[in-house]
């Protein structure tokens, strides 16, 4: 294929690109649930090989979205596939969780918004810290 041919649907593209925004809030907001439960922290702190557990989590969550809901990004912007690819399906996934763990953090530094264990817990540590 001549690569001069190549153009891209700008429609497409923003429709895409406000699914994926979508999704990663509504995955952050779902995955809150369980991130900011008492029983969750309490684990999550106690374990020292806790490095990269939500974002694993959230990840697998977002890719089995997007299998489930067939979201291949990729193949729908470049339109090069007749079908959703795994590959696709797996950088999709990966993009919404990173807007997941990104949205999570506009909610809880900027915004202030806060489970009460997460709460509970910050000042743990604050007080921990003070000593």
């Amino acid at each position: 294929m001549d690569p001069n041919l190549f153009h891209l649907n700008y429609e497409r593209l923003f429709e895409v690109l406000f699914t994926i925004v979508v999704l990663s809030f509504f995955i952050e907001r779902a995955l809150a649930l369980l991130f900011e439960t008492k029983a969750f922290i309490k684990i999550y702190e106690a374990n020292p090989k806790r490095k990269g557990l939500k974002e694993l989590i959230a990840f697998i969550v977002s890719v089995f979205v997007c299998v489930y809901w067939k979201i291949d990004a990729l193949s729908i912007i470049v339109v090069s596939h007749d079908a959703m690819q795994i590959p696709g399906y797996i950088i999709t996934g990966a993009i919404i969780a990173g807007g997941a763990k990104g949205s999570m953090k506009l909610f809880k530094d900027l915004m202030g918004f806060k489970s009460s264990a997460e709460s509970d817990r910050l000042k743990a540590k604050e007080k921990k810290a003070g000593r």
